[in-house]
């Protein structure tokens, strides 16, 4: 439950840094009474975070095509040995984060690499992972 916690206010940073400097880059002010959703609409943009998950998903896709032998590839398909970590060692992997991701899209693990051969699925299924993720805008 800490992880999520976790993730969801590194989730809001993030949008609340990519919403001031998008303010400051279309010069608008609180002051204006502006919304986000305008802003985001103004700049032909989306949340940071949703930004941030599709390109996960599509990297992990690089990754599953990659053949066997490649250090990546066995690195995404190793599980981390579930003993104590160190202090200020986050809990959440990169793993357990994609693993979430594949859930917004209703994948199964087994089935990640066969869906990761075809681009154009794969592609759609990260678009709609990061649809799943927040609102998109644009």
């Amino acid at each position: 439950m800490v992880c999520c916690k976790m993730t969801v206010r590194i989730e809001r940073k993030l949008n609340v840094f990519h919403q001031r400097c998008l303010r400051k880059i279309l010069k608008v002010t609180y002051k204006d009474h502006i919304t986000n959703v305008e802003i985001l609409l103004w700049a032909h943009s989306r949340k940071l975070s949703d930004i941030v998950t599709e390109r996960r998903f599509r990297m992990a896709g690089h990754i599953l095509r990659l053949p066997d032998h490649r250090a990546a590839k066995v690195a995404i398909s190793w599980p981390p040995a579930d003993g104590m970590r160190k202090t200020g060692r986050p809990k959440k992997t990169w793993r357990i984060t994609f693993q979430q991701d594949l859930q917004r899209v209703d994948f199964k693990w087994e089935e990640v690499e066969y869906v990761a051969t075809d681009r154009s699925k794969w592609r759609q299924a990260a678009a709609r992972c990061a649809e799943r993720h927040g609102r998109n805008y644009v």
